[in-house]
């Protein structure tokens, strides 16, 4: 079934979609570019006019949980550092599956791609004094390092455990994407 009446963005959540289903059950190298249109139910040119390679439909999934987080850290009044590690941990865990099949994939790194981006990594290397660029770049590697360690163990612990965890270390005056907001 085709999909009409669609918006661009929401043709490019359905291939998203599509490619982290598919990836559950079958491995990443074998999918096609076929496969992924069929499942997504959409034209092959539509996946062509929105993506060039599965990888940047990796990254478009993860920047979208990365603004599912940053829309919900928002809305949240009075937020504190602990909201802003709690609130990302229950964002990516409600991804679990999904995040786990792009682990196992080999395409964890394309993880990191957009944590610099939306703490705007770019932006802190090019203006910031440099004690900023590395605390920036300790954070931002920290996350990651986490995210992949808790990928390797499957999600195992709950986003409270991985809070808790994050909370027992965090350095004073972290540069973090909870300042920036």
């Amino acid at each position: 079934m085709r999909r009409k009446n669609t918006t661009s963005e929401m043709m490019m959540a359905y291939i998203a979609e599509a490619l982290v289903l598919l990836m559950q059950h079958k491995p990443y190298t074998s999918i096609t570019i076929g496969e992924i249109t069929e499942k997504a139910g959409v034209n092959r040119s539509t996946y062509y006019r929105h993506f060039e390679t599965k990888e940047a439909i990796i990254r478009f999934y993860l920047d979208a949980i990365m603004n599912e987080y940053l829309d919900k850290f928002k809305k949240k009044s009075g937020a504190v550092y602990k909201d802003y590690m709690s609130i990302m941990f229950d964002t990516f865990y409600s991804h679990k599956n999904a995040l786990l099949a792009i682990h196992k994939a080999g395409l964890s790194l394309q993880l990191l791609e957009i944590l610099m981006k939306h703490f705007h990594f770019d932006e802190i290397e090019l203006h910031a004094p440099l004690i900023q660029q590395f605390k920036a770049s300790y954070h931002i590697g920290g996350i990651y390092n986490n995210m992949l360690l808790w990928f390797s163990h499957d999600m195992k612990e709950t986003p409270l455990e991985m809070t808790r965890i994050a909370m027992s270390y965090k350095p004073d005056k972290a540069v973090t994407l909870f300042n920036m907001v």
